[in-house]
């Protein structure tokens, strides 16, 4: 892109509210295509070619309690509503059924970390996270206890029988999507949880030893500064040392970007409110390791913690191409509902770099498993350009580009091959800049999703002409 068009996608966007950080990734699932040939895409996803592999696991649970608004009123992850717990039964039986398809494929690789999503993983019955973790110890017999083993939830459906069984199981970190503290405001969100029963959780994982993360989300309709810091400074006093906290996602077609827009607060007032939770979170000890996540300096981990305060599936794939001459594959893996998986191979491999994934419709899941075939809604082959900006994207959340790692990885240097970019940028004063280092500052740092934007707009482009013309020949 040259001056005039950064310019102008800068004045476009400025003002809008932006898909928030958590979310952005490149290119958006959206644009990964739905035509692929099923053989091919199976050699792609289940061969390692004897390389070193590395992998960061998710599995994905599909269901939620329903809201009133749906979803939350903001989150875009499909779902689908909870009906029983035959449900969950099933389910899990798909889920080992899919994972036997990739037996091959992680038979030698080294696990790093574990991640149970959703949805709402919490919905499980006491028993039923034995059952998924005999599912990851099939994949992973040799499976360290140390591993960092996380599992999501929400507060109102946390008890001790279920945390005591989900420590017995062998997890060792929860990460509990709180967002909002202040009773008043989770009416915005449709939940049913209590202020009360986030810190009766609390109290029960630091029971039974189990490290903790709490999202929290800002910039609701009514919040002031002042009862955001204040629910913020409750969580700290409970003892939770890693804090993911962003704004209130305005996207998609979810109730706030539709019905409610006009009542949060502007950008200014978002930005406003991004300050004022930094300079707290940094009086109280915390670091920034991410546009949204936060963690205490000081924190002493201790016998169960010790693997668990690692957050190696955060800054999964942040640096994911080796740089010591070893051949690698660096694997985002996915199992289940919605789940993705990402294989980032070096340059002159075989198959190359893939993403993938699965159906967002529970029934053509457990079809496709049934006809013996992985479950893939849609399936992404990533050139080298693709894999840059990948590596730039996962960069960018931490709000730093490393120039040396740049130039040896990609052989460019970085200011010239973005040179009209990073000079408009300067001009506002979003970066700054070391011999080793560009980073975003000041109000760089909360426009993160914009400046992704920016660097990937071309290739984007070149993504959505393609597409358009592979969907024309198959119509």
């Amino acid at each position: 892109m040259n001056r005039l068009e950064i310019e102008k996608v800068l004045e476009k966007n400025l003002k809008r509210h932006l898909s928030n950080k958590v979310l952005h990734a490149h290119p958006s699932p959206a644009l990964w295509r739905p035509q692929f040939d099923d053989v091919t895409a199976h050699a792609k996803l289940t061969s390692n070619e004897g390389q070193r592999t590395k992998v960061n696991m998710y599995a994905g649970i599909p269901y939620c309690l329903p809201t009133n608004p749906p979803h939350c009123g903001f989150c875009l992850f499909p779902t689908e509503d909870y009906k029983g717990k035959d449900e969950m039964e099933i389910y899990l039986g798909y889920l080992r059924r899919e994972a036997e398809m990739y037996a091959d494929f992680y038979q030698n690789s080294e696990l790093e970390s574990l991640y149970i999503g959703g949805g709402t993983p919490n919905l499980m019955r006491p028993d039923d996270y034995h059952k998924m973790m005999e599912i990851m110890h099939y994949l992973f017999p040799n499976m360290s206890k140390d591993v960092e083993k996380t599992l999501e939830g929400i507060p109102q459906l946390f008890n001790e029988d279920k945390i005591k069984a989900i420590s017995e199981a062998g997890f060792n970190r929860v990460s509990m999507g709180v967002q909002q503290v202040n009773d008043k405001l989770i009416k915005y969100s449709g939940r049913k949880q209590t202020c009360k029963q986030v810190f009766e959780a609390i109290d029960l994982f630091h029971k039974y030893d189990l490290a903790c993360n709490i999202d929290l989300i800002y910039a609701w309709p009514e919040q002031s500064i002042e009862e955001m810091v204040y629910d913020l400074n409750e969580i700290i006093q409970s003892g939770i040392r890693h804090i993911t906290h962003y704004e209130l996602n305005i996207a998609g077609r979810s109730t706030f970007a539709t019905e409610h827009k006009d009542a949060v607060p502007d950008i200014a007032r978002k930005i406003e409110m991004y300050n004022a939770q930094k300079e707290f979170l940094e009086s109280m000890g915390y670091r920034q390791r991410t546009v949204y996540d936060w963690e205490k300096v000081d924190k002493t981990a201790c016998s169960k913690k010790e693997g668990a305060e690692q957050y190696h599936y955060e800054n999964n794939l942040r640096d994911f191409i080796p740089m010591d001459g070893i051949t690698q594959t660096s694997v985002m893996g996915g199992l289940g509902y919605a789940a993705v998986n990402m294989r980032m191979r070096q340059f002159d491999s075989v198959y190359g770099s893939i993403s993938s994934m699965n159906h967002k419709s529970l029934a053509h899941y457990y079809k496709d498993i049934d006809a013996g075939k992985l479950p893939l809604e849609r399936l992404f082959d990533h050139e080298t350009e693709d894999v840059k900006l990948v590596w730039l994207f996962q960069a960018l959340q931490e709000m730093k580009i490393n120039k040396i790692k740049y130039k040896v990885i990609f052989g460019s240097e970085l200011m010239e091959e973005f040179n009209d970019l990073w000079e408009v940028i300067d001009e506002k004063g979003w970066i700054e800049q070391d011999q080793i280092e560009l980073r975003l500052v000041n109000e760089g740092e909360f426009y993160v999703p914009l400046v992704q934007t920016l660097i990937s707009h071309a290739r984007t482009q070149v993504i959505t002409k393609v597409n358009a013309e592979l969907l024309k020949a198959t119509v």
